[in-house]
């Protein structure tokens, strides 16, 4: 659930992510046809999933109370299903840029293998 610009950035930086041996994917209330288009569009190179009934973004409490569409935020799960950080936007007027959120994973405890 984040915006265009912040998407993009992590689509150029996409080895950033590879070398903390995470996996970014995107989440959208829009429709998977309205996502081709975006994908296609933005030349993106991770997934970018569908959300229509917000189950997701109700579950991680990524709905705006009042006005129940899907706020944006950068959510970290590790593999047990644990979130391990997250930054809210404000009113999708900031975004955690691509050093923020590297700085933000190295910072995660490693897991035992």
């Amino acid at each position: 659930m984040v915006c265009t610009r912040q998407f993009c950035s992590y689509r150029d930086r996409a080895e950033d992510f590879a070398s903390l041996n995470a996996t970014v994917v995107g989440i959208s209330a829009q429709s998977v046809e309205s996502h081709e288009g975006f994908i296609a569009k933005n030349n993106l190179n991770v997934p970018l999933l569908a959300d229509v009934d917000k189950a997701v973004a109700k579950a991680y409490g990524a709905v705006m109370p009042g006005v129940g569409s899907t706020a944006r935020a950068v959510i970290v799960i590790d593999e047990q299903g644990i979130v391990r950080h997250r930054h809210d936007h404000r009113l999708g007027l900031d975004y955690q840029t691509v050093d923020e959120l590297r700085e933000a994973l190295e910072q995660l405890p490693a897991l035992a293998g």
